[in-house]
């Protein structure tokens, strides 16, 4: 069995569905540090990501750039708000 990541999300402030996910063990990139993101908790398991968040495309950011953007989708079944909360 393939061992799955541990994910750290980032939250751009201004785009709060904008999200970058940074494997545990890789360098947050240097575009995520200052004032426009802010961080917006971990996800260990593909059943915690947020809407929006494809496990495969992750892995495939993570082995060519490092990080995985992607836009958050809504979520009918969780109020929105309470996974933004994280951050």
């Amino acid at each position: 069995m393939r061992r799955w990541p541990t994910y750290n999300l980032f939250r751009r402030r201004e785009e709060p569905d904008l999200v970058c996910a940074v494997p545990n063990d890789f360098p947050v990139p240097a575009f995520v540090s200052g004032e426009a993101w802010t961080y917006a908790g971990s996800i260990s398991s593909p059943s915690e990501a947020p809407p929006g968040f494809a496990s495969e495309m992750a892995e495939r950011g993570a082995e060519t750039c490092g990080f995985h953007l992607f836009h958050q989708l809504p979520d009918t079944s969780v109020p929105v708000q309470a996974w933004r909360a994280a951050g």
